[in-house]
């Protein structure tokens, strides 16, 4: 946060640069764990990468600086991180201000900033979806260039949350935003971002889809969208040589459905400033503006389950029954429709002959059902004080052959002797890792939580439950796995 706003373009550079990139603590002690583990892959930290837009975009400039060929730029932060490499990533965390994340009662500038980044996430999927419509292969790139063309404005609302809540007000009183952001910071964000994204080595697309070479001006824009005047008619075709290849350009998605989507963040789904970019849109996929329309609304429902991060309410909130993006079910077949937890009940309950394996195994069809943040999971047998895993999934099964399942753990001791359930996470799991059997502690991120738990299923055999997931376990997951242990044991309660 700042004191005294800098005023005009070179000071508001100066002040950018100077700052680091704000990205989750958990993400980046997570990541830093990764590259520190040698049996991690890059392919197995992508999902870490995707978690955090700023972890992503300083591995994509990253990339971009160090690559020799700048035609060949690269615009997929996944494909940045193999050509970066795990050695190179490490030497970045420099760039980075981790922060803590709660999910409730975050600072203002927190909240306002994860909005921000949900804003451009819907435009990102918005775009990607109408350049699919389009069929014109270059999707995942315009996914990633629309998303990374607001990283400007997602340090401004963390360093500068004041100015840009002033900007905000200007315009919901009825400036326009080019001229509240002329007076309140002396500058355009556009200029900026520009300048910074140089500064930053970002890929020349996400620069381009701000310079008018490649996106329409704003007679051209009315051009286009005239092109779609009415909407039950298909729009017609230009004879303009300059805005047929604008319209053969992709980035125009990208302009689009930022302008959308910010514009939908600050006045709804109802403004009257959208049908103008539906229209433009609709002119250049040469499709009806109800389809554009339809394909926007599909994309923001879509990004609202994969990227709903927190700062606010999705924009599909306005739009759709929530049940339709946050996967609840409310039918009612659904609410009738029994848990995994008692259909596990009555398929036990048929007969009790099923042995320790036939249990182990109908437990697990549960766990995946019942506990759907467990991303790892081991199921043991102990028996005649020996131990070896029976079930898993998520794990790497090559390494899992390495470690000595069966070598003296005193934690393995006490849960083959006894009927138990733990949650472990924070200093209490760091405390545990040495009481693991002989290299196990390798598979086990640090940052993440663990839920062990045994029971006795047959006379003499004993299942032990390892449940790790690298975000959180919460009450009700801890519940549920007590209550599956509960249903295999020999003599359940």
């Amino acid at each position: 946060m700042i004191d005294k706003s800098p005023s005009g373009l070179n000071e508001w550079l100066h002040f950018l640069k100077s700052k680091q990139f704000p990205v989750k603590a958990v993400s980046l002690s997570r990541l830093k764990t990764q590259i520190a583990r040698t049996e991690d892959t890059l392919d197995g930290m992508q999902a870490n990468i995707a978690s955090d837009p700023l972890l992503a975009f300083a591995i994509l400039n990253e990339a971009n600086r160090i690559i020799p060929n700048k035609n060949n730029e690269i615009k997929n932060p996944f494909h940045a991180a193999s050509m970066v490499g795990m050695s190179g990533i490490g030497k970045i965390f420099s760039v980075f201000a981790p922060y803590k994340f709660y999910p409730k009662n975050n600072p203002p500038h927190i909240k306002a900033f994860l909005s921000e980044i949900q804003t451009s996430y819907e435009a990102a999927t918005i775009a990607r979806h109408w350049s699919i419509e389009k069929l014109t292969s270059h999707e995942d790139d315009i996914f990633w260039i629309t998303l990374f063309r607001d990283a400007a404005r997602w340090l401004l609302w963390f360093y500068a949350y004041p100015t840009m809540m002033e900007i905000k007000h200007k315009i919901s009183q009825g400036e326009k935003q080019s001229q509240a952001e002329l007076n309140v910071l002396g500058c355009r964000i556009d200029e900026l971002t520009v300048h910074l994204c140089t500064h930053w080595n970002t890929p020349n697309k996400v620069i381009e889809s701000f310079s008018t070479k490649f996106i329409p001006n704003k007679k051209e824009l009315q051009s286009l969208a005239h092109l779609a005047h009415h909407p039950e008619e298909l729009p017609g075709f230009s004879e303009d040589k300059r805005l047929t290849i604008l319209i053969n350009n992709p980035l125009i998605f990208s302009y689009c459905a930022t302008k959308l989507t910010h514009e939908a963040d600050l006045r709804g789904w109802d403004s009257k400033n959208l049908p103008f970019f539906y229209r433009v849109v609709a002119t250049v996929m040469h499709r009806h503006v109800g389809e554009v329309i339809q394909t926007a609304h599909l994309a923001s429902a879509e990004a609202a389950k994969l990227f709903n991060n927190g700062g606010r309410a999705p924009l599909a909130l306005q739009l759709l029954d929530p049940n339709l993006y946050t996967g609840n079910k409310t039918s009612i077949s659904d609410t009738n429709k029994a848990s995994p937890t008692a259909t596990l009940k009555k398929a036990l309950g048929k007969h009790d002959i099923y042995d320790s394996k036939q249990k182990a195994n109908m437990a697990l069809k549960t766990i995946k059902q019942a506990i759907p943040t467990a991303q790892h999971v081991i199921l043991f047998k102990q028996s005649k004080s020996t131990v070896s895993p029976i079930f898993q999934y998520g794990y790497n099964i090559n390494i899992l052959k390495t470690i000595k399942w069966d070598a003296p753990s005193t934690l393995f001791s006490k849960l083959s002797t006894k009927k138990s359930a733990t949650h472990l996470f924070g200093k209490k799991l760091d405390r545990i890792l040495k009481d693991l059997p002989h290299t196990a502690a390798q598979i086990i991120d640090p940052n993440g939580h663990l839920m062990l738990a045994s029971t006795q299923t047959a006379e003499r055999e004993t299942v032990i439950f390892w449940l790790e997931t690298r975000g959180e376990f919460n009450e009700k997951d801890f519940t549920s796995l007590k209550q599956i242990v509960s249903l295999v044991s020999h003599n359940p309660i």
